[in-house]
């Protein structure tokens, strides 16, 4: 968490961004984008930032980014928001609290089932006003698979999900992976200060051997609106609810496209090939996707069946 004169500018910076976006909402109707920015309040008065895109004033579907506690930039990533709208849909990206526009602790909570309530109250809200054929669809990637699979059944629906490189088990990568000196500095935070950010969530970008996943992340480390490090408490909740991926799966019975990059530096293919058998509804798919790693390239690699899944959805 930043202290002092640093925080100050940072509050400054985030607050005239915000404004720039909420004042730039338009709705391109001839043109065929449709653009809304809004800020949203939480039940206990947090301001949430909510972007949504379209392609229709009548989307056949609407497809929820779920984010984690690094966040999202909805800016940097409209090649993939792009992607999940194609011609007949709309997205939906809140930031997290703590993250991008949105008002919080960055790299931290005190309390983890409030970062869930903050998705279920905007997303529920928003489900509610949605036309009754209208399809909703959640789409996670990384860790955000998990949350997406324990926010499903407190949804008022789920039509579909959509998870890319679930994070079931890890792999060992270079540049990715803690040392043994940053998992001794771990336990004595856990310890001590479980609520201070320390956990490099981007890892050291420089020994990245994968192409793609080292540009990424050297992105991601020096983008403002994102949060590279978070407190030891969000890594154990975490890991509950990555423990807890199987038996979601098995209890799970929304249609599924699971989408798993081969090159995937971080992520163990028999982790997302057990989500997969373990998955109770009779509609799934598992997608392997060549040279895929473990970022959003493995998700605009595999534009076309993710479009034709959405479809097959209608």
């Amino acid at each position: 968490m930043l202290t002092g004169a640093k925080s100050g500018i940072h509050l400054v910076f985030i607050a005239i961004l915000m404004i720039l976006w909420v004042c730039s909402a338009h709705a391109e109707v001839g043109g065929s984008r449709l653009e809304t920015s809004a800020v949203k309040q939480s039940s206990d008065g947090n301001r949430l930032f909510v972007y949504t895109r379209s392609q229709t004033q009548t989307p056949l579907a609407n497809v929820y980014i779920i984010t984690g506690y690094t966040g999202i930039n909805h800016i940097a990533e409209q090649d993939v928001i792009a992607l999940l709208c194609g011609v007949s849909n709309r997205v939906v990206v809140m930031h997290p609290r703590g993250t991008g526009y949105s008002d919080g602790t960055r790299g931290d909570v005190r309390d983890y089932g409030r970062f869930m309530r903050d998705y279920i109250e905007i997303l529920n809200e928003d489900i509610g006003h949605l036309a009754g054929n209208s399809k909703v669809i959640l789409y996670g990637h990384s860790i955000s698979t998990a949350i997406a699979l324990h926010l499903a059944p407190s949804l008022s629906r789920v039509d579909g999900i959509l998870l890319v490189n679930p994070p079931c088990r890890m792999k060992s990568a270079p540049g990715m992976s803690p040392t043994m000196a940053d998992y001794v500095k771990y336990a004595a935070y856990m310890v001590f200060a479980p609520h201070k950010p320390v956990v490099n969530m981007g890892g050291d970008p420089s020994r990245i051997e994968n192409l793609a996943e080292r540009t990424e992340a050297m992105a991601r480390a020096s983008d403002p609106l994102l949060v590279n490090t978070i407190s030891m408490y969000l890594m154990i909740e975490s890991k509950k609810l990555l423990d807890q991926m199987g038996s979601a799966a098995s209890r799970s019975d929304y249609p599924l496209l699971l989408v798993y990059g081969l090159a995937d530096s971080i992520v163990d293919r028999e982790g997302c090939a057990e989500i997969y058998r373990l998955w109770k509804g009779s509609r799934k798919t598992f997608l392997e996707v060549p040279e895929g790693p473990h970022g959003r390239v493995t998700v605009l690699k595999a534009r076309e069946t993710v479009q034709l899944w959405i479809k097959s959805l209608y």
